[in-house]
Formats: C-alpha cells, structure tokens, sequence
C-alpha cells in the first residue's frame, strides 16, 4: 500500500536531444550533486532513461510513466519498501535532495552528513501541502495508459533512410506517454508518428495491450457519442445528408455551352452556344443541379450546371471535354450517355415546381424595394414678394442665375501643393527694437488670420509674442493708414507658426496662421478659413469641408452649385486682406448648409447621380 509522499527536487521539465536517437525529447532536469537522479532510475526501473548530452552541466532523465511537477518538485506515492529504496540510495551521498511527508510537515531523507531525518532548512524543501494531492506511483507506471490497441505501420522510402512509424487505434489518451517517448502528431494525417530505427519500450508496451472487444459503455454522468448510442439501443444510424450546393441558373438565365455538348438525340452543340433557362430539375444526388435550356440554332436541351457557364465565350478558344485513360481501360461516359441512361432505366429528371411556372401564369413582378436615399423636401419658397432670409434668397437667385462656366469646370485640382502670394506692404510696430517688414495679412471681423513677417529674429519673436497674447500689433503702409492686427480680447495661443531662421544673417521669415483655419470645428456653428489659389481649387475644398459639416451625401457634381449659393447666402465671404492673400471665410452652419441642398435638390438645381 501507498502510504508516503516523496518530493524529489528539480529544475523543471526541458526538451533535449537524446544521444542515442539525435531527436528531442521531453526529459527533467536534475543537480549533479544529489542523489535525485539515482533515485528516480531505482523507483521507475525501464520506464526511466537518462538522456544527458554530452558536457552538459546538469542531468536529464526522460521518464514514461505519469508525473506530477509542483513548485519544482516531482511528487511521487510510494510504499514502505520503495521509501526504504531511496533512502539508501540516499544515504551514500552528500545531498539527498529527496523528502518525504510525515506528521504534517516535510522531512529530508538521511545522507552522508545525516543518519537521520530532519526539517530542511529555509528555501531547501519544499514549501506546500501536498494533502490535497494524487501523486501518481512509480510501480503503476504502467497500469496507467489504459489498453489502447495502439498499432504502427513502418514507411521507409529506401534501405539507407530512418523508417518512419505511424500509429493508429486511440492514442488519444496515451498522447502524453507518446509525447515523452519523443513521437510527434501530424495535423495533416492527424496521426502521431515516431522516426527511429525501433519503437520505444513503452510504445511497444501499448501495441501488446489487446484493445477492447466491445463498445465502452459510458457512465451515465457521461454523454456518450452516437455511435455508442447506436451499439447500445441495436439501431442503425442514418447517413447524414450531403449540403446541397446552391443553384447557378435560375429561369430565363442566359446560359452558354462550356465545351461541345451533345443532346439526347445526338445532335451536337458548339462550345459557347448561347441559349436561355427554360426549366429547372430538382437537385440529382450524383450529378447535381440540372435545366433545360433553349439553345439559339439548335434546339432545347436537358443539361447538367456543370456543362453551362453564365460568361460569354472568347473569341479564338474551343474547349474539348476529355479524361485521361490508363491504356486498357474503358473511357468514362459522357454526359450524353449519363443522361441517356436515367431516361432508358425509369430516372428522368424531376421539374422543380417551385421555380418553374407555367407558361400561362405571368411571373408577378417583384416588390419595388425602398430607395437606398430619401430626400426629405424642405419647405417650399415663399410666393413672389413674401420676405425671403438668405439662404431661401440664394437658392432662387441660383435658380435664375446658374453658376458661371470657370465653377462648373471638371478640372478640379487634387492633391497638389499652390503658391500662395506674398508682396511687401509695409512694416510692422509694437513696441519693439528692429526693423520687422510684412509681406501680406488677411483679417476677418477685426481678427488677424493670417500675417506674413520678416526680420531679425529678436524682433519677429517679440510680434509673435505679442500677438500669441492677444495683444495689438500695427502695420504701418507707406502710403496708407495704419491697420491694427490682433487675435482677440482674451484670445491668447491661437495662432499656428511657421518659422524660418537664417543664423548667419540673424534674419527670420514667420508665417502665423490661425487656429480656426488649421482645424475647423464641425460639431458646432464655427467659422474656418480657405485660401484660394484658383476657382476649381475653391470649390474643390469648400466641397471638402461641406462633406465634414453635413450627414447627408454630398457628390461632386453638387460643387459648383455649394460654391455659388454659398456666396449668395454669405455663407462664403470674402475676408480683408493684402499682400496678393486671397482669403474666404466659410461659416460652419449646418444647418443653413443642409437647407441649401434640399432646396437645391427640390428645386431641380442638383439632382443624385
């Protein structure tokens, strides 16, 4: 009886090469200097090999039976003789390296420096209670692969190459045994498979265990599978039924001649035929889906789907069906003759009722489906003299006035970097030492948007300074009154900068810009800006930013239209600039944006493509 846990210190479990097979192996790795390893070899006798490379530091032992691996211990069950085994094993060397559990508590066997038990010191045992634990034994190694009936068929592609062993039968649950003695399972073959000279002993240990001569019964807490099922009740299971493919023609299909076909009479059918479905036959087990079809010149014809295809032929190209016959054989029949010999034996084809109608009863047309897009009609525009606001104003001022011809043009650039102008237009002042010169500005409602700058460094720093805060900074025309440029009261870091530094002439080039131009806020009734190189280019970004705002599709040909009502509702205005700066500023109304092309749209100024 098994009455003593042992724990047998390690360093976990490891693949190596064995030196005899030059294959991997699983194997544990044990200290040179306890007795673990000669332990081990005594308890598991043949179900035990040493597997330690040559020069390796450590020692490898490859063990078959079932093993239990804790906190890098083994655990193992053994009886009072097996327990009297390792101790004297362990008592001729100067670590033992094996405990046992007694009283509650872990105890070190006996060696060379101890002729008796006692309690490891810190961090030298183990430091868990194995009372809730099954450690398997080393004597019933073998008792625990149940009897498989496991068999192996040996490949060998010539005298000299290593035979490879395929195993068949229920390896399932001896995968592990199968796994240690170094055997690999293929997913293709979904077999496991062993290269050596010769199978393992505990492989061959599991070929000599005879396999069961009946069924398994199943307990009844275990689901059994339906073929156990089957054995027990005495009944015979029903084939499952094969998925049905999916039809290809459905009636009136245009359907084409694959290759050279040939009707019941014989009568030929070119490849590429064009014909059309006249009636559809029930799905055939062996030979699939099949119609008659009216071919063009030569007449109606039952065919299989596999002798049809929905494209039109190549011109120049004429496939031929043929097979490849061994010399001797009979060629396979065609599909001629298969159609032939169902109607001579009593199988012709079954009409599919379901999908053919009769040539009497029109088909029903089919249900208009939802359109994909709605448009919700806006409200209709006033009569002639009511009040109208601007948006009703711009969309019957574009209704009378249709863009002009330079917004309608298709050339709308794309992805391609302007030259925004610049010119001197005078110099720029606040309280500052240096010379600083302005090469254009653009303003909108008193805010400055954007301000070209250029001089010493010290001092196109202090502007930007200046205008980051929000503070007021002149430019001062040679021949015009003086403009003040500004952010804002309160405003402070609203300006994006690009900035260009010469060192050796402490000279510095500065281009502010604000932030409502470089990220325009969509969610809200915002303002952002546009530079306008060129019509098409205007319009092409207006459209851009209209396609942000709104939740309705806005298509390209809808953007001469935005651009023109757009600036006829003020929703596109000009800004004050100089400097050969074109500006636009574009209120980000959504709603006002939205009416603009449902009235567009109902008054048959745009329409969907």
């Amino acid at each position: 009886m098994n009455a003593h846990i042992l724990a047998v210190a390690s360093y976990g479990a490891q693949r190596v090469l064995d030196p005899a097979s030059g294959k991997p192996v699983r194997a544990y790795k044990l200290g040179y200097t306890t007795a673990v390893c000669a332990v081990l070899l005594a308890l598991y006798g043949g179900q035990a090999r040493e597997v330690s490379p040559r020069g390796a530091s450590y020692r490898y032992l490859q063990l078959d039976g079932t093993v239990l691996l804790r906190h890098g211990h083994l655990l193992l069950s053994v009886s009072p003789a097996e327990l009297a085994q390792a101790e004297a094993i362990t008592r001729h060397s100067h670590r033992a390296g094996v405990f046992v559990w007694r009283d509650g508590q872990w105890w070190a066997l006996p060696d060379s420096s101890s002729a008796e038990y006692r309690v490891p010191g810190w961090r030298e045992g183990p430091g868990f209670d194995p009372t809730g634990l099954r450690p398997p034994s080393p004597s019933m190694a073998d008792d625990s692969a149940p009897g498989s009936g496991i068999r192996a068929e040996c490949q060998r592609r010539s005298a000299t190459e290593t035979p490879w062993w395929w195993l068949s039968g229920d390896t399932y649950p001896v995968r592990e045994v199968l796994r240690r003695c170094g055997a690999r399972f293929s997913s293709r073959r979904r077999q496991w498979y062993y290269v050596g000279a010769e199978l393992p002993a505990a492989i061959r240990a599991l070929m000599e265990q005879p396999p069961p001569s009946q069924p398994t019964i199943s307990p009844p807490d275990d689901p059994c599978t339906l073929e156990e099922a089957a054995a027990i009740l005495g009944l015979r299971m029903r084939e499952p039924a094969a998925d049905v493919p999916p039809r290809l023609f459905a009636l009136h299909d245009t359907a084409y001649a694959r290759f050279d076909l040939e009707t019941v009479e014989g009568t030929p059918i070119p490849t590429g035929t064009r014909g059309s479905v006249v009636r559809l036959y029930q799905h055939n087990a062996g030979h699939g889906w099949s119609c008659e079809v009216a071919f063009e010149g030569v007449g109606t014809c039952w065919a299989f789907e596999r002798e049809l295809t929905p494209h039109a032929p190549v011109p120049g190209i004429r496939i031929t069906r043929g097979a490849v016959v061994p010399p001797g054989a009979q060629p396979p029949p065609t599909d001629a003759e298969i159609r032939r010999a169902l109607i001579d034996s009593g199988h012709p084809p079954v009409p599919d009722e379901v999908a053919t109608l009769p040539e009497s009863e029109p088909a029903s047309a089919p249900e208009e489906a939802p359109p994909a897009i709605r448009i919700h009609r806006p409200a209709p525009l006033p009569a002639e003299g009511q009040p109208l606001d601007a948006v009703q104003t711009a969309i019957r001022e574009t209704r009378t006035q249709p863009p002009v011809a330079a917004v309608q043009s298709a050339a709308l650039t794309r992805g391609r970097l302007a030259r925004i102008e610049q010119a001197y237009v005078g110099e720029l002042s606040g309280s500052i030492t240096g010379q600083v010169f302005c090469y254009g500005y653009a303003l909108h409602d008193g805010l400055c948007v954007y301000v070209n700058m250029a001089g010493p460094r010290m001092a196109v720093e202090a502007i930007r300074a200046k205008l980051s805060k929000g503070d007021i900074v002149t430019v001062v025309p040679p021949d015009a009154p003086a403009v003040e440029l500004t952010a804002g009261e309160g405003s402070s870091g609203m300006y994006h900068a690009c900035l260009h530094a010469l060192p050796e002439a402490r000279f510095a080039s500065l281009i502010l810009v604000h932030d409502w131009a470089v990220t325009p806020n969509y969610g809200g009734k915002a303002t952002t800006f546009l530079f306008r190189t060129s019509e098409a280019q205007a319009v092409a970004r207006l459209r851009q930013h209209v396609m942000q705002l709104v939740s309705v599709p806005v298509f390209e040909a809808w953007a001469p239209y935005l651009y023109e009502a757009g600036q006829r509702a003020m929703l596109v205005r000009k800004c004050r600039s100089a400097g050969g700066i074109d500006l636009l500023s574009i209120d980000l109304d959504v709603d006002a944006w939205t009416r603009l092309i449902t009235g567009g749209l109902e008054q048959n100024l745009i329409c969907l493509p």
